[in-house]
């Protein structure tokens, strides 16, 4: 992984760990919530969909924006245990009953029985999760795969390249420099 990537993901661990510890966290949940819910107007989420976020974080504000505006199950993991911590009480305060975090790996994590998975921008080995993806994921399950912008390449020291055996079905460019692609599994 290139060193500027590096240096932003160990850098926006720190900010939302300090965020999640402050009233800032609402600011900033409000603030994003618009970016995520246009993203994730090309998923076209359904009641009873089982969502998973791999790398959610400490301020699982993807989940939070979703379960605020669409009925379904919603669960996020992360590989700190901290960050799990931090998490629970954030979307306990949101008094949320169908968001569940837990501390999992996404490189081991059952698979199988989510129709949308978020991968983030922090999450790495992508590779390798994607390769689990592939062979291990449900046919039909719609991915969220989040990269920066295509001019930020140059910085991340990354390409904008879909994975081997998906195909994009669109993307969508979010205000905070970050694109999200909707990917299927390809035949």
């Amino acid at each position: 992984m290139h060193k500027s990537k590096k240096t932003h993901d160990k850098l926006f661990i720190m900010v939302e760990k300090f965020l999640a510890s402050t009233p800032l966290k609402h600011a900033y949940i409000n603030f994003f919530e618009k970016a995520t819910l246009e993203e994730f107007e090309m998923v076209g989420i359904k009641e009873n969909d089982n969502i998973l976020h791999a790398g959610c974080g400490s301020l699982p504000n993807t989940l939070i924006s979703l379960a605020r505006n669409f009925k379904a199950n919603y669960f996020g993991i992360d590989i700190d245990p901290e960050a799990v911590e931090i998490a629970k009480k954030v979307v306990n305060e949101y008094k949320l009953d169908n968001v569940i975090i837990e501390e999992g790996d996404a490189f081991t994590y059952p698979l199988k029985n989510f129709d949308v998975i978020i991968v983030s921008f922090g999450l790495n080995a992508e590779r390798k999760f994607f390769e689990r993806l592939k062979n291990e994921a449900k046919n039909g399950v719609k991915i969220i795969y989040r990269k920066q912008w295509d001019f930020l390449n140059f910085i991340y020291g990354t390409k904008d390249e879909i994975p081997e055996g998906f195909k994009m079905m669109t993307y969508h460019k979010r205000r905070d420099f970050i694109k999200s692609y909707l990917l299927e599994k390809s035949d």
